[in-house]
């Protein structure tokens, strides 16, 4: 498949968890039942989207202190 570039894909990721109790869009992605690659759930994320599109934008909210790293290290950009 090739990337479209005029796309941008945009990730909502601005909840709480707060019934989970620990933000789920850091948790582990490896091991699953369908086999993510090595990261986190929100990374995993972040590559399914490059594949397809020009550029990845994170929505953050209270967590982007937390995911930031995260966004970065997958060539996203957080707003």
């Amino acid at each position: 498949m090739s990337r479209a570039l005029s796309l941008c894909g945009v990730i909502l990721a601005a909840g709480e968890s707060r019934r989970m109790g620990t933000d789920k869009r850091c948790c582990p992605a490896a091991g699953l039942r369908w086999q993510l690659p090595e990261g986190t759930f929100l990374s995993a994320a972040i590559r399914s989207l490059t594949l397809s599109t020009g550029h990845v934008i994170v929505v953050a909210g209270k967590n982007a202190d937390t995911i930031a790293p995260i966004v970065y290290a997958s060539g996203a950009s957080w707003w």
